[in-house]
């Protein structure tokens, strides 16, 4: 048990970084980060070392964000839903609403294209370490990502 917590010392904070810029919210990257260490402390013992352990932590905590947004149908097209009140000022709404277009079109993309570009862009892992993710190359991470980036382009181009 000590060398979870030490785990929990050394980690918690770059995991919780990784889940408030894919949530932009406080209390839901807290809530994640237990729910994060929670379930690494149930399968550590499945934890196989082919990736660092921040990088199988921020796996864990993607799929934990992937969960509660299907759980409370966070994905809401209604740019209204975003404000909490009236008081926000019109240039706050617009990059808010930028923002969440954004994340609607990373999270509309297909799989493997979305999970590169979060993991490379909110989770600041190196190619090396994504590529061990997903059993391929880095070349094949660099390669994905910058597709990734070309259809989240294109996808942008069409809200817009």
């Amino acid at each position: 048990m000590e060398d979870f917590s030490e785990l929990y010392e050394e980690e918690a904070k770059k995991v919780y970084k990784f889940l408030l810029a894919l949530t932009e919210n406080e209390l839901l990257a807290e809530e994640l980060t237990q729910q994060t260490f929670y379930k690494a402390l149930l399968s550590m013992k499945q934890f196989q070392g082919k990736s660092s352990i921040y990088t199988w932590l921020c796996q864990i905590g993607k799929n934990e964000w992937l969960q509660e947004l299907r759980r409370k149908k966070l994905l809401s097209t209604d740019p209204m839903a975003d404000r909490s009140s009236g008081n926000h000022l019109e240039e706050e709404y617009i990059r808010k609403h930028q923002i969440d277009m954004v994340r609607m079109a990373l999270l509309g993309l297909p799989e493997p294209y979305r999970d590169v570009m979060i993991l490379r862009t909110y989770g600041e892992l190196p190619f090396s370490e994504i590529a061990v993710m997903y059993d391929r190359t880095e070349s094949w991470a660099k390669v994905t990502f910058f597709r990734g980036k070309q259809k989240l382009k294109v996808e942008m181009e069409a809200l817009l």
